[in-house]
């Protein structure tokens, strides 16, 4: 059932109306769906990233210094940054430590972020499978293998956990 919308109106610079417009075109969605992505975007995620004073980086700049960063490193700072970060993040955002608010975080991640796509299925055997794929590299799996581990290990579970270089499986 799709979400319940609301009309409003809002002033904005004609110079913010113009970049919008033109992005809409871009992405050949209209002004008011790009619009509601925007706030969609702010109200689930940038909101409390905001909050605790974390910042985007590109792409690039982050890959590159993984790169320079022993591995036994990125293990300690992804387990540090899941355990403190993250956790405050999801217990703001979802008042408790969840499976559900979990996921919602790692889909939060993908949507907003775009740390990664976000994949999920149920298997054969019933399990849940997600998959994360990136384009990283193989010191950005190592990374997201040791935060989902935490993220995990905070509420009680231990999926199974495997990685290539572009991607990462959480077998719950």
């Amino acid at each position: 059932m799709p979400e319940k919308t609301v009309t409003r109106s809002f002033r904005i610079y004609e110079s913010a109306f113009s970049a919008l417009e033109e992005e809409a075109r871009k992405r050949n969605v209209s002004l008011n769906m790009l619009v509601n992505q925007l706030f969609l975007s702010f109200a689930n995620f940038d909101m409390y990233f905001q909050k605790f004073g974390m910042l985007k980086i590109s792409k690039v700049a982050y890959r590159r210094t993984l790169k320079a960063v022993p591995d036994q490193e990125i293990v300690e700072a992804a387990t540090e940054v899941a355990q403190n970060s993250a956790r405050v993040v999801l217990l703001t955002r979802y008042g408790t430590l969840s499976l559900a608010g979990l996921l919602e975080y790692l889909k939060s991640l993908a949507d907003y972020a775009y740390w990664f796509e976000y994949n999920e299925v149920v298997s054969s055997e019933r399990k849940r499978v997600v998959t994360l794929t990136h384009s990283l590299g193989k010191k950005f799996s190592l990374f997201m293998t040791a935060y989902s581990k935490s993220l995990f290990e905070q509420i009680n579970m231990n999926p199974k956990l495997t990685s290539t270089e572009d991607s990462i499986t959480i077998t719950l």
